[in-house]
């Protein structure tokens, strides 16, 4: 039966051309490499069946955040306010929802990093952690769920929260596991304009915001926590400004088809040309 298969594998190899087999071999060098190097950007060290915790290794995390942010010291001091930051985080359920908010890390998940904090904020060595969790659709649970993943930065003066994920829809073709739920992707963090993270806390907490030589970079799913060096002035609790939020464009767009009525009174009564109707007629249009 070896020898069968030996023959078998023989013929299959000798069956490919020059190119296939150099195709072949460097396809599968690069999945090792990328497994590896996957190995290598963070370790599984605690877990329960919905919350994974690991740990990113520093060669790999200084890739991943933004500059300013590396300058600061590591420290652990002050790891056990992570609960406290995460329980004053909302977030937004809906694109064209205004004030529809709700907390972003649910009280039982803060109960359980809460746990995983009073484990390893007195160990020695300063690191990085990543915190995953699922939280299943309520009509399909085995297949579908909301996955929310945050890094844990603690520096010397206070915290930083660098939201990789917030609650991103995924769906499996079949029930999944937990191998299949955990599998994190490390990604270099960017800043997000769009208003997803709202701070209700405003005790030392606020948005990070990055300064170069050109402009001023928002990163909404970024949060600092007491590190004078980081925190904005003034601090950032969401983005856009509540002033700057949904509402007043509402309004201004709500104004529109009262203009074009106006417009259109004032062709009838040939208050304006038809040629300066349409000018000012597409104008609002755009604006609307």
């Amino acid at each position: 039966m070896k020898k069968i298969r030996s023959t078998r594998k023989n013929i299959f190899i000798n069956s490919l051309t020059a190119s296939s087999k150099i195709t072949f071999v460097l396809f599968f060098l690069f999945y090792l490499i990328s497994c590896h190097h996957f190995q290598q950007k963070i370790k599984l060290v605690d877990s329960t069946s919905s919350i994974a915790f690991f740990e990113v290794e520093e060669g790999d995390w200084k890739e991943l955040f933004p500059q300013s942010i590396l300058q600061s010291e590591p420290s652990m001091e002050h790891l056990g306010d992570l609960p406290k930051i995460l329980s004053s985080i909302q977030y937004k359920r809906g694109v064209l929802a205004y004030e529809d908010w709700d907390q972003l890390v649910p009280d039982s998940y803060v109960t359980e990093i809460d746990k995983f904090v009073q484990k390893i904020k007195n160990q020695p060595e300063n690191k990085v952690y990543l915190c995953s969790y699922k939280i299943d659709d309520l009509l399909s649970p085995n297949v579908k769920i909301l996955k929310t993943s945050f890094y844990i930065l603690g520096t010397k003066h206070g915290l930083v929260i660098l939201f990789q994920e917030i609650n991103t829809n995924i769906s499996f073709p079949t029930q999944y596991a937990f191998e299949d739920w955990i599998i994190i992707k490390p990604t270099k963090i960017k800043p997000i304009y769009k208003p997803e993270l709202w701070i209700k806390n405003k005790d030392s907490i606020s948005l990070y915001k990055e300064k170069n030589e050109s402009k001023t970079l928002v990163y909404g799913n970024v949060i600092v926590y007491k590190d004078f060096n980081l925190l904005p002035n003034p601090p950032l609790y969401r983005y856009p400004k509540e002033e700057d939020d949904l509402p007043k464009d509402l309004e201004q767009w709500k104004t529109v088809p009262e203009k074009l009525k106006v417009l259109e009174e004032m062709r009838k009564n040939k208050l304006i040309t038809d040629e300066e109707y349409q000018k000012k007629k597409t104008e609002l249009l755009k604006e609307f």
